[in-house]
């Protein structure tokens, strides 16, 4: 979630036979930042820094003396007209966290005398007179987000309460009275404010104030259409006997991945490759390089890898390498040079101190690690010491790397590890601002390299803090770690409500569908282990992602259930190819043990059997591959009242796709699926199960309900509605109609004469709580009383919806 914060500004005019002086009081609500445990009342500090104190706000804190968490300042000697800009700091810091993550542009304000009128300010453009604002369009497939701000002088009240609702949009949270709020719908929106205290309420419909311009949704980029899968060479197959996989052992098994042929189903079906490192380098995994350019001899020679990428292109799979940006080997050349002393060629390509700093790294580790020359910085361990991309020739080299591959051997891209951590500020040591900075600068050259290359970001955090990765043309996508953990979660505890919210999310927070899914990868916990074996919940997990946006990558041998448990060695043994001697992986000794289940859990004997986990993969890929809504169709979570069922329907076009899954051990019987946000009018439909062709009538009323609708045990259904999809008209659902705040206990609404028919009806009030919903019979009449007697003072938003899908107008 961003940092996001109410600022208010009280302005007191004094007028005079000469130039005005006028003091400004700054407001900042931090009562949302306090409760969400980003601001402590009793150690942090609030400052405010700008053109008008030379930028140090050292000598500009604001204070909270009455404790209701309202923090501010005056500040004297602004005249009217004078053009100020400022930031609130916490803490004092520089350091991003300033505004929003990322620092965010200035905050500009023109002073003027009070007029004991209210100023509405958007982004960085204030209109003196309460006008609607222009409104700016997005283009370029980003969703918008901002925060609306307000301002009001002290003759009109102690402002207390903030309300807005911005028409269309997905804020970040339902409770916040400053949302951060995401457009994805193209069109013209609304913003509405509420403001009260002392007595006081007032309301502003800002109309047509948001314009997001038209957009083809359906445009996304090749890899979207991709299911990836992760291999550790070392692991997969040895086709020479030395207990080490190898480049030729994967070209042996491509056919098990994709034989090439689009009209068999026996495959995989996957048609993207990830490699963990393929580099020479002194460890198993890889992670620490010697040489970017070279092959790790274990693996076979470059000719080998050639060999297999053609062989892979030839199969329609495309094929990324492990790119490990942030760290070397200290066996690499360039750190062998450095650490010969303070005059060394290379010296600057590392981060060296004559002292140890003080301070440790973001999970309490020890990162400044001595050396005979001094000690030099590394974030993960002492084998492992970062890159100093302050020094020009570093991104240099780093770059010319990644256009050898590109241009001389021909991947298709490259996962980026540990992005994190790529530029340190101070002791600031990850998400900085010039580590945003780097990516951006590394995606324009990549592309003018080849355009169709992409990069994956391994950014393990949450999903606020991946965005700004993925921003502003950063990394394309990153790994979505908390919907992996959402759908362990939903398999665990047989409650899907945190899987249907996070799909939600990151399809309305990221760019348009880049997001990469998984359950797990070459750092975690196997998941059949997190299942303790359980096959139906590695299956129904399995239909959650294949069948969700963004790109799916697959761990080798989730597949077939392999399990595996930390240390790092037992979550990447061989690939289990069948259940005789050495796991069919190899005709010598496997360079680690085997997994101890592979006698039960192998390729061969999982393809023999229908109800096998491999088998329900194999479906679950060639019904995403053969039904392009799955891959690149918007994406709506359908709510339903059901606990343990994740329901969401996938839309392009006309053609429609809903999936319903249990994911509990227990049936549920009789359970409503909304499809009030969806394109689906009320009708019958005919409704194929993808999974096994049976044809099913689904019953749509006409409240956009679904009615008694069952679902076995962890039982997955992927619905395709079959026939002519009736859509509903263009913003049927978002084109509420804001009435203004009623002022008395009875209310009249004018509806258009040419329609009669219902409308539905949502009474909100000012935190945002619906008090009452329903509809509106206006058959006969277009002019519907609208009563609110029993209702308790205050201010009330009264929206109103045409069911008719006839445009409401207030006369």
């Amino acid at each position: 979630m961003k940092y996001t914060t109410l600022f208010s500004i009280f302005c007191f005019c004094v007028s005079t036979l000469f130039a005005q002086s006028i003091p400004i009081t700054f407001q900042v609500n931090m009562s949302y930042q306090i409760e969400q445990g980003r601001f402590n009342p009793n150690s942090s500090t609030l400052d405010i820094a700008g053109t008008f104190n030379g930028w140090n706000g050292a000598s500009s804190k604001l204070t909270d003396a009455d404790g209701d968490e309202i923090y501010e300042i005056t500040v004297n000697g602004f005249t009217e007209g004078e053009t100020i800009e400022f930031k609130f700091r916490r803490n004092g810091n520089w350091d991003g966290s300033e505004e929003f993550p990322g620092g965010g542009d200035n905050r500009k304000y023109t002073v003027a005398a009070a007029d004991n009128e209210p100023l509405y300010w958007y982004n960085d453009e204030v209109d003196p007179n309460g006008a609607p604002l222009a409104g700016f369009s997005v283009t370029d497939n980003r969703v918008y987000e901002e925060s609306l701000v307000y301002f009001n002088n002290t003759s009109a009240g102690q402002v207390s309460s903030y309300r807005w609702e911005f028409e269309g949009g997905f804020p970040s949270t339902s409770d916040e009275q400053s949302p951060v709020v995401r457009y994805r719908n193209p069109g013209t929106y609304d913003v509405t404010l509420t403001v009260s205290g002392n007595g006081m309420s007032s309301e502003m419909i800002l109309e047509n104030y948001l314009i997001v311009e038209e957009r083809d949704l359906t445009e996304v980029e090749w890899w979207n259409e991709s299911v990836f899968y992760e291999i550790f060479v070392r692991s997969f197959y040895d086709s020479d006997g030395d207990g080490i996989g190898d480049f030729n052992g994967i070209i042996e098994k491509l056919d098990y991945l994709n034989d090439g042929d689009p009209n068999t189903t026996d495959d995989l079906g996957v048609t993207g490759i990830w490699l963990m490192p393929i580099h020479e380098s002194p460890s198993y995994h890889g992670y620490d390089v010697i040489d970017y350019r070279s092959i790790n001899p274990d693996y076979g020679t470059m000719e080998d890898f050639q060999r297999f990428l053609e062989a892979a292109h030839n199969r329609g799979i495309r094929v990324i390498i492990d790119y490990v940006v942030n760290h070397t080997s200290t066996q690499h050349p360039w750190f062998q040079n450095a650490v010969s002393g303070a005059s060394a060629d290379k010296r600057g390509y590392y981060n060296w101190r004559n002292t140890k700093p003080n301070y440790d790294g973001p999970w309490g580790q020890e990162v400044w690690h001595g050396s005979p020359s001094g000690f030099y910085y590394g974030v993960f361990w002492g084998g492992m010491p970062d890159l100093n991309y302050r020094t020009p020739e570093v991104k240099e080299e780093i770059f010319e790397i990644a256009d050898f591959w590109l241009e001389d051997i021909g991947v298709d891209g490259f996962r980026l590890d540990a992005v994190k951590y790529i530029v340190e500020d101070g002791d600031k040591l990850e998400d900085t601002e010039a580590t945003f900075e780097f990516f951006r600068d590394f995606h324009g050259h990549h592309k003018a390299t080849d355009s169709e290359s992409f990069t994956v970001g391994e950014a393990w955090t949450s999903t606020d803090k991946i965005r700004p990765y993925v921003e502003d043309d950063g990394i394309d996508f990153c790994f979505d770690f908390d919907l992996g953990y959402a759908m362990i979660d939903a398999l665990n505890s047989g409650n899907a409500n945190r899987t249907m919210q996070q799909l939600q999310r990151i399809y309305n927070v990221y760019p348009h569908m880049q997001y990469g899914t998984f359950l797990s990868n070459h750092d975690q916990e196997r998941v059949m282990t997190t299942f303790r074996g359980d096959e139906q919940k590695m299956k129904t997990a399995a239909s959650i992602y294949l069948t969700s946006p963004g790109v799916p990558f697959l761990y080798y041998g989730e597949e077939i259930g392999m399990r595996g448990t930390k240390p790092d060695e037992f979550i990447r043994t061989p690939m289990q190819w069948s259940g005789r001697q050495s796991a069919g992986f190899t005709t010598g000794f496997p360079w680690i043990a085997l997994e101890s289940f592979y006698t039960v859990y192998n390729v061969e004997d999982e393809e023999a059997d229908p109800n096998s986990i491999l088998n329900w993969y194999k479906t679950l890929i060639h019904i995403r591959e053969n039904e392009p809504i799955l891959q690149t169709g918007t994406f709506q979570t359908l709510p339903n009242d059901a606990r343990s069922v994740v329901s969401f329907i996938r839309q392009q076009g006309e053609a429609s796709i809903v999936t319903l899954i249990n994911v509990s051990a227990s049936p549920v019987s009789n359970f409503t699926v909304d499809f009030k946000l969806s394109q689906i009018f009320s009708k019958n439909y005919e409704a194929e199960n993808l999974v096994d062709g049976t044809i099913d009538i689904f019953t749509v009323d006409d409240n956009d309900l679904l009615s008694n609708v069952n679902l076995g045990a962890y039982e997955t259904r992927i619905y395709k509605l079959n026939g002519t999809t009736s859509t509903k008209e263009e913003n049927r659902v978002s084109n509420w109609l804001i009435y203004p705040n009623p002022s008395s206990c009875m209310m009249t609404i004018e509806l258009p004469a040419d329609y009669r028919g219902d409308y539905q009806f949502q009474l909100t009030d000012i935190s945002g709580k619906t008090t009452r919903r329903g509809q509106l019979d206006a058959i006969g009449s277009d002019r519907i009383p609208f009563d609110l007697t029993g209702l308790p003072k205050g201010v009330y938003f009264l929206k109103v919806q045409d069911l008719g899908v006839k445009k409401v107008v207030l006369q």
